[in-house]
């Protein structure tokens, strides 16, 4: 018989488990050198870890560039998105073939399919890096994303000056 403890998460694991391409309905976990997981998202086929340094990770299917690692390559291992190492990235949001991420300096990226506009950039074409979404600004603090199939939505936080106003 296995110990109590045997049975509960290690801390700063990630888990994984279910079907995918790389796991193969096998569970499995992982850890990061000198860094912990304190975000996660997991969209169709692909999944973003945010670390407490700040960093983002990203691994899974790429058929769209939803990874935004410059390529369309599927990758089973978590990689580091240089890209975005110069921000703080806090929040990330997958959806069916796209991923969005802001940044404590208020920065909202995003990458991969677009056919119906997700990626909120105007237009409907694929990105396999991340793209600033102009839209927001420092203004907007995001206080969470969600990404959907077709679709993507970002909740930002009251302003104080307003919410003195709201009674």
């Amino acid at each position: 018989m296995r110990e109590p403890e045997e049975l509960m998460p290690d801390s700063g694991a990630v888990f994984t488990f279910g079907k995918s391409k790389f796991a193969e309905n096998n569970p499995g976990k992982f850890w990061f050198k000198n860094d912990v997981p304190v975000h996660l998202s997991c969209g169709d086929e692909h999944s973003a870890v945010v670390t407490g340094n700040n960093k983002l990770y990203m691994f899974g299917s790429n058929n769209w560039g939803q990874l935004g690692l410059g390529s369309k390559s599927a990758i089973s291992k978590p990689t580091c998105v240089k890209a975005l190492k110069p921000e703080k990235v806090k929040l990330a949001a997958c959806g069916r073939n796209h991923t969005l991420v802001s940044t404590e300096g208020g920065n909202v990226y995003a990458t991969g399919g677009n056919n119906e506009g997700q990626l909120g950039l105007g237009d409907t074409e694929e990105r396999n890096t991340f793209h600033v979404i102009s839209f927001f600004t420092s203004e907007h603090k995001i206080k969470q994303l969600s990404a959907g199939s077709n679709t993507s939505a970002a909740l930002t936080v009251l302003p104080r000056a307003r919410s003195s106003r709201l009674f």
